[in-house]
């Protein structure tokens, strides 16, 4: 067995951050990436958002929404792409995103080495 690689993982749950997210922080990062037409149009999206409680006949005046992005939406991927597109990379780790979850792989010939990779990385985005 040549080349035998070991691999270790760690699995990121940003699903929880990422339905508690406070608009302007997202906001702030599609300005930096997209063009300002794009930005007009998700900053609408997140901002005209209500809600209103009804227990038995009595009902709650309508209130905004000030975090979170609506579950179950065509956009929903891409504004977890912009919103992690940021996390650090390094050539010593692989990123892998899908949906609302993230995965961070290390490889190496040696256990140790490849999870001593994974944990310098994982502290590198804990400080970042």
């Amino acid at each position: 067995m040549e080349n035998q690689q070991y691999c270790t993982a760690a699995f990121l749950d940003i699903n929880q951050v990422f339905n508690e997210l406070y608009h302007p922080g997202l906001l702030f990062k599609i300005k930096i990436i997209l063009p300002s037409s794009h930005l007009n149009l998700l900053k609408s999206y997140l901002n005209e958002r209500q809600f209103e409680t009804k227990i038995n006949a009595e009902t709650s005046s309508h209130s905004h929404i000030h975090s979170g992005v609506p579950q179950g939406n065509i956009i929903g991927p891409l504004l977890y792409v912009l919103y992690t597109s940021d996390l650090p990379t390094t050539r010593k780790i692989t990123l892998g995103t899908f949906a609302d979850g993230t995965a961070i792989f290390s490889t190496h010939e040696g256990p140790k080495i490849a999870s001593l990779n994974l944990q310098e990385h994982l502290h590198i985005i804990e400080n970042g």
